[in-house]
């Protein structure tokens, strides 16, 4: 399948960035693109986002020749990914020495594990701090995982686990400052490019359920057509959202000013708290209507819809909740 999944990437140019990390397309492109990935898969969605997530932290924070590089890689169909995700045996920097540093640990979650050419990945400085370094996959012994990948959904994105003990990282791969990968608001925001593979994937999901209702010859069934109108309604609510998130980042990348960078990380903590709102009452609504009939293997919504409940688990949900109504409490100036 994950052979399949790559064949889908056509083009993967078109994700890259300026010296900004802004991608060359623009910011409605780049969602369009992340939409259209989720609705042709949700595992393809999940390492097209980080390909794309992976080209802007190079565009932002590479070299000029990190940059070439990258659109050389990125030209002859090479996947990038971005792993960040570890346990109490994470990746640290254990010796550094003139042609480069030493690594031990690994990642967790390390999407697309065996066909990820370019992996940017944290590791540890003995000071703690977090230093981005970008392996070449192809050209480095790792050992991966892949008992530990036995998931809800989500299986064909190849999550494995990854150990990167004894990987040699040439200097001219450590890419950017010590703990470049965590500042504002490109980590926090950056969560509207995930948002935007859900939306797609929700649109995908409602048009599947209208064509079942059309086979099944239920496309009069009054409580059939409640249950699609509603999902419709909420579908194009997540694809409202995520052109704001793509609208509040043009504005920003214009002016990234303390105003905008607020505006913006607003922005996406509600566009991730309603299209995963929306993702839970759409699932339900199909789920409901397509029965036991639906939900097996040879119809296409068991698998979409174990993959959309498992892509909605992103961390911190709670937390970008939260933010949403202190702004809410926020004095306004009357103007």
């Amino acid at each position: 399948m994950m052979n399949e999944l790559v064949a889908l990437a056509g083009d993967l140019s078109p994700g890259l960035a300026d010296a900004h990390g802004v991608p060359l397309g623009g910011r409605a492109d780049e969602h369009d693109r992340l939409r259209a990935a989720g609705a042709d898969d949700l595992a393809w969605g999940r390492l097209y986002e980080g390909h794309v997530n992976a080209l802007q932290l190079i565009g932002r924070l590479g070299t000029d020749d990190q940059r070439a590089r990258a659109r050389d890689d990125a030209g002859a169909g090479r996947l990038f990914g971005v792993w960040n995700t570890e346990a109490a045996d994470g990746v640290k920097i254990v010796a550094v020495d003139a042609a480069g540093l030493r690594l031990t640990g690994r990642k967790t979650f390390a999407s697309g594990a065996g066909r990820v050419a370019r992996a940017i990945i944290s590791a540890a400085w003995p000071d703690g701090s977090a230093q981005l370094v970008v392996v070449p996959m192809d050209r480095v012994v790792v050992k991966v995982d892949r008992s530990f990948w036995r998931p809800y959904g989500m299986e064909d994105s190849d999550s494995f686990a990854v150990d990167f003990d004894g990987v040699h990282i040439g200097a001219h791969d450590v890419l950017g400052e010590p703990d470049a990968y965590a500042r504002s608001p490109w980590f926090t925001a950056g969560a509207s490019r995930f948002v935007a593979v859900q939306t797609g994937a929700l649109e995908r999901l409602v048009a599947d359920f209208g064509a079942f209702l059309v086979r099944r010859k239920q496309a009069d069934d009054g409580v059939q057509l409640e249950r699609l109108g509603e999902s419709v309604v909420d579908a194009q609510s997540a694809v409202l959202w995520t052109a704001a998130c793509a609208r509040a980042w043009a504005t920003y990348d214009a002016q990234p000013d303390a105003a905008h960078e607020s505006a913006l990380l607003l922005a996406v903590d509600a566009a991730r708290n309603a299209v995963e709102r929306a993702a839970l009452a759409i699932a339900e609504r199909v789920e409901r209507g397509v029965g036991a009939r639906g939900l097996l293997e040879t119809e296409p919504f068991a698998r979409r819809l174990r993959d959309l409940r498992m892509y909605l688990r992103q961390p911190a949900i709670d937390a970008t909740l939260a933010r949403v109504a202190r702004s809410a409490l926020a004095p306004r100036a009357i103007s």
